[in-house]
């Protein structure tokens, strides 16, 4: 079996990305001359510069019951730290992301099932006006703090959009707009910021691959399997899964809540 059907078996379809082929496989050639490890610990990594003619791209609508099954699949046998597999992971599903024509529209839209069969809905539009809904029930406006918080400060769409698309670049932004955060917080905080930009916000892809990336080189992120992945916020424990194929996350989960991510991306229909 060549190389490249061993990057498949292990990981999924591998990223188009030849740089992140390159590094998975010297992974499995470490692989080779010594013993799996259980975990390590990771520092951070580097910044990555891809050719200003990267397509961008933001996902498609989820499938429920692909969401489901997969989550069925995830079995959570304890905390490792990220190991290769996992990092492998984070980094297939960066390249994926960036590689896929980009998708416009007037309301940012998110569908999600909360513990089993509460159905929550957010549109907002670009100029900031949000609405919700529960249960199925008509929309009605957005009431509180901004559709978009990092770290409990508001996020426009414009600033979202305007994130650095480079792992340096973008841990320091990160780390600029939670500057307030208590040192002992901090390393849960940038974690739960990077994945916010995953599903919940409207990263464009290459800030979302930049986001996969630079959660690879976090030492709190710990890999479950199964594309499962976990980490510690102001003492809460908050778990994704991730597709590895589409680079789309399919659950989140946050002390005993419990979301299934049904839609996330642009769409012209109105609330």
């Amino acid at each position: 079996m060549d190389e490249l059907n061993k990057v498949r078996e292990l990981y999924g379809e591998p990223s188009l990305d030849p740089e992140v082929r390159a590094r998975v496989a010297a992974r499995l050639d470490a692989e080779r001359a010594a013993p799996a490890r259980a975990g390590r610990s990771r520092g951070p990594a580097p910044a990555t510069r891809r050719p200003p003619s990267r397509a961008r791209a933001w996902w498609a609508p989820i499938a429920a019951g692909a969401a489901i099954v997969a989550m069925a699949a995830v079995a959570f046998a304890g905390p490792a730290l990220l190991t290769d597999e996992g990092e492998g992971v984070l980094l297939a599903a960066a390249g994926v992301v960036e590689t896929r024509p980009v998708t416009k529209g007037a309301y940012w839209h998110v569908k999600r099932v909360l513990n089993g069969s509460d159905v929550r809905q957010l549109w907002v539009a670009r100029d900031g006006r949000a609405w919700t809904s529960q249960g199925g029930k008509k929309p009605v406006p957005f009431t509180g703090k901004g559709p978009f918080t990092m770290g409990g400060h508001e996020l426009t769409i414009a600033q979202i959009e305007a994130l650095p698309d480079e792992v340096g670049p973008l841990r320091e932004r990160v780390n600029g707009i939670l500057k307030d955060v208590p040192r002992q917080d901090r390393e849960g905080v940038v974690a739960d910021a990077l994945t916010g930009l995953l599903w919940s916000k409207p990263a464009p892809p290459d800030v979302r691959a930049a986001a996969y990336r630079a959660l690879a080189g976090l030492s709190n992120v710990r890999y479950l399997g199964k594309g499962a992945f976990s980490y510690e916020v102001r003492g809460v424990r908050r778990e994704l899964v991730i597709d590895r194929r589409s680079g789309q996350v399919l659950r989140a989960t946050t002390g005993t809540a419990t979301e299934v991510v049904l839609e996330a991306g642009w769409t012209d229909v109105k609330p």
